[in-house]
C-alpha cells in the first residue's frame, strides 16, 4: 500500500509587496534631513511599549551565578535586576548618540 502524500497549495505567483509613494520618495532626494526630521527606532509609529521582544544573552558562568543568587535571595527575578539596571545605560547611551534630545521611548 503506498501511502498518500499531502499536497500543498502552491502560490502561482509571490505575495504582493506594499506600493510605495515614489514620486514623494524621489521628489526628497537629494535633500538634507534636519534634525527634527529625524524619527529613531524606537520612534516608528508601529512601535508599541506593551510589545516585549527576547534578548538571549551569553554571560560567563560565574555571573550567571551572581545573578541567580541575586534572585534567588532578592525581590527580583533575574530578568527585572537587568532591565531596572539597563535601562539608565541605555537611555545615556542613546542620549549621547543622538545628541542629547531626549524624546519618546
Amino acid at each position: 500500500m503506498v501511502a498518500n502524500k499531502k499536497k500543498t497549495t502552491l502560490r502561482s505567483a509571490p505575495a504582493k509587496k506594499k506600493k510605495t509613494d515614489l514620486d514623494a520618495f524621489a521628489a526628497a532626494a537629494g535633500k538634507p534631513r534636519s534634525e527634527t526630521d529625524t524619527v529613531y527606532p524606537w520612534e516608528e509609529p508601529q512601535v508599541r511599549d506593551d510589545v516585549m521582544k527576547n534578548l538571549p544573552i551569553r554571560l560567563p558562568e560565574p555571573l550567571y551565578l551572581k545573578l541567580k543568587f541575586i534572585a534567588d535571595n532578592s525581590p527580583y527575578s533575574m530578568n527585572s535586576f537587568i532591565i531596572e539596571r539597563i535601562i539608565p545605560e541605555i537611555e545615556k547611551e542613546i542620549a549621547e548618540l543622538t545628541g542629547g534630545g531626549k524624546r519618546r521611548g
